[in-house]
């Protein structure tokens, strides 16, 4: 089959491929299938990453502990808006000037809670940046180091392309397997475990009623993202095979001037982009429709909780409070699913990342050349 001339041609044969499954047997190299023994080395590298987190275990630890306090405290402003409306707001049974104070009292109460939720929630996301910088830097110098060391050969099968992903994307999507891997998912399922609790708690009708759907859409969020991630790996194979080829151009500006090839160049170039513009498109198209569906999950638990509630209420087994704190822990607990669905997703492609990362890391450096003896002639 002859190479397509255009982009519109490549990107019908990637469409072509995606409706086949051919892109899900593809490795993060564009390859063929991982052979079943590579996954010891995964492991391996696993092992290897956490032995880099070794050293910023305490920083960790913080981390994760505050976060965890932030998730308590937003996972209880809802109990303070339930107390508000049906023990000071809908109680006759108290005057004018005793409602008032415990309005005050509970609302100030309430305005601390949100206020320390934020204010911790920034600090962890910067504390966590700092931690993900130092990482960072570690893993890269080490690989810069390993780079300059290593085989010609080795760098020449890596191309330009390959060595400057590995130094930057891969490095900083490496990291993100911290966040994607252990404190996020930890702390979404604790979220999601007390959510639900409370939830239970509070109307155990109107919990299970809103509860009842969100399994089956986040088993389709997962079938989903698990078929956006070929797109967005072939995006990046793309895109890397396009910047080594700028890279290798400007390294030998002078060979291309000197055989007149900047119009072929600037082809070839805008060839490459247009492909991944289009196969961004594609993707695009697909993730509108699982965000719409969460779009439309979220309005139709809202509209269920009211109207439902709003039954339960009227026979006297719901209060007006229950209604909203359900539609505000409803939110709150559809963010950890997300969360849990995005993770999954992420942390695949973190994976994938760090396996390039530790196997170059794992490369033996290049022998040097063996001294000269002494009193030999030169």
């Amino acid at each position: 089959m002859s190479p397509a001339r255009s982009s519109r041609q490549r990107y019908q044969e990637f469409v072509q491929d995606y409706k086949l499954r051919r892109l899900d047997a593809a490795s993060e190299d564009g390859g063929p299938a991982p052979p079943p023994g590579q996954k010891g080395a995964r492991r391996a590298y696993l092992r290897e990453y956490i032995r880099w987190l070794k050293p910023h275990r305490k920083e960790l630890a913080f981390v994760f502990l505050i976060a965890l306090l932030v998730a308590g405290l937003q996972m209880i402003e809802p109990l303070f808006m339930r107390y508000i409306v049906d023990h000071v707001i809908l109680n006759r049974n108290l005057d004018t000037g005793a409602r008032l104070t415990k309005l005050n009292l509970i609302g100030l109460a309430f305005l601390l809670v949100i206020i320390l939720s934020h204010v911790g929630g920034g600090f962890k996301d910067y504390r966590q940046r700092i931690l993900n910088v130092r990482v960072i830097l570690a893993l890269r110098r080490s690989l810069y180091e390993r780079l300059l060391h290593l085989p010609l050969p080795r760098l020449w099968e890596m191309k330009t392309g390959g060595i400057l992903s590995r130094l930057t994307g891969d490095v900083e999507t490496t990291t993100g397997l911290l966040q994607m891997a252990v404190i996020s998912p930890a702390i979404s399922v604790i979220r999601l475990v007390i959510a639900i609790g409370i939830l239970l708690a509070l109307n155990w009708q109107l919990a299970v009623t809103a509860l009842a759907i969100i399994p089956g859409v986040m088993g389709l969020s997962l079938i989903f993202t698990r078929r956006i991630r070929p797109i967005y790996r072939s995006v990046r194979k793309d895109v890397e095979v396009v910047d080594g080829r700028v890279g290798e151009t400007f390294s030998g500006i002078r060979v291309v001037r000197a055989f007149r090839q900047e119009i072929q160049e600037l082809l070839s170039f805008m060839l490459g982009r247009h492909t991944v513009l289009r196969k961004e498109l594609f993707a695009h198209r697909r993730e509108l429709l699982l965000w719409t569906t969460w779009g439309l999950l979220e309005a139709g638990i809202s509209v269920v909780i009211v109207w439902f509630g709003g039954y339960l209420n009227i026979v006297g087994r719901a209060s007006v409070g229950d209604i909203m704190a359900f539609q505000w822990y409803m939110f709150l607990l559809l963010n950890p699913v997300w969360s849990i669905v995005n993770s999954f997703s992420e942390m695949q492609r973190s994976l994938a990342a760090m396996e390039r990362v530790f196997e170059v890391l794992g490369m033996e450096q290049d022998k040097p050349d063996k001294p000269d003896k002494p009193g030999k002639a030169k």
